[in-house]
């Protein structure tokens, strides 16, 4: 059973109080970036062992995202919408786990479309249709939008597509949830009470140290 964010945040909060004896100061908002960066980082060294071993209560749904046509780039779609960051995995460049169309008229039925998630880099080069006919391509942009050869969503203009991704508030307020914050945070229950435990521990702050690091840098901001 999932719980919250804001009830992790209590929990954290009590951790501290119970340390530090001052946690007056403390903003809310420091505590759910907190929480946000340990879950990316126990996921993180989860996928590093095996990237496919995901838990389904972490996946979140992005519906209903329309398709236009990509400026300067013949035969391109892209999702038009920024798209929040997912976690990276090893060989991949994000973790978008599936990606759905509609097959009625109505936006209640998806089918699942075989979508390979490539490096922008490999981008270029792949969908010929020589080889690996079934499988359809897409990478995630700079801009950090989702796009896909025309020929793989030919007939369509709406998708829905599932990922694991950095911020899970993000995703709720994008998707129009009126409490984010009370609502079931995306993390497998049996995490919670370590997730807590790192986050008041010293090992924490070497951990904040090498996102910061990473950022600085601009390169890849997931914990490795």
């Amino acid at each position: 059973m999932n719980v919250s964010i804001n009830s992790i945040a209590f929990d954290v909060l009590e951790m501290h109080r119970a340390s530090l004896k001052d946690t007056d100061s403390l903003d809310i908002r420091q505590v759910y970036h907190w929480i946000n960066t340990a879950r990316a980082f126990f996921i993180k060294q989860r996928l590093d062992r095996n990237i496919f071993h995901i838990y389904e209560e972490e996946i979140q749904t992005i519906p209903d995202q329309n398709l236009v046509a990509t400026t300067g780039s013949t035969g391109v779609v892209n999702t038009g919408n920024v798209m929040p960051s997912t976690l990276n995995r090893k060989g991949y460049p994000g973790t978008i786990t599936k990606v759905s169309y509609p097959y009625t008229t109505t936006d209640l039925a998806f089918n699942v479309y075989p979508v390979q998630l490539v490096t922008a880099q490999r981008f270029p080069r792949v969908g010929n249709r020589k080889f690996n006919s079934g499988l359809y391509y897409a990478t995630i942009g700079k801009d950090r939008k989702l796009y896909f050869k025309t020929y793989t969503l030919t007939g369509f203009d709406l998708i829905s597509f599932d990922g694991v991704f950095q911020d899970p508030i993000e995703v709720m307020i994008l998707n129009g949830v009126t409490a984010p914050y009370d609502a079931d945070y995306p993390l497998n229950s049996d995490l919670i009470k370590d997730l807590t435990k790192l986050i008041v521990s010293e090992r924490f702050q070497l951990v904040l140290q090498q996102i910061e690091d990473k950022e600085e840098d601009g390169r890849d901001t997931t914990v490795k």
